[in-house]
């Protein structure tokens, strides 16, 4: 995924570079590159479920932070 952005008129290059900074790790491309660096094996089902078990942990916290 190719990623840019174009210098607005008033906008210094601090703020541009900050800019593309955020959409670059919007795009979730450096997670892939650093996933796809090393090869690792399949998650086991086990694993699966305890990481779901945790993300359910903290979507839980986030709904009582929110409500």
């Amino acid at each position: 995924m190719i990623v840019y952005t174009i210098k607005n008129e008033s906008e210094s290059n601090e703020k541009l570079i900050l800019r593309y900074k955020k959409m670059f790790f919007q795009t979730r491309v450096a997670n892939k590159l650093r996933n796809g660096r090393y090869a690792t094996r399949a998650l086991s089902s086990r694993k699966i479920r305890e990481k779901a078990i945790i993300r359910q942990v903290y979507r839980d916290i986030n709904e009582k932070a929110r409500a």
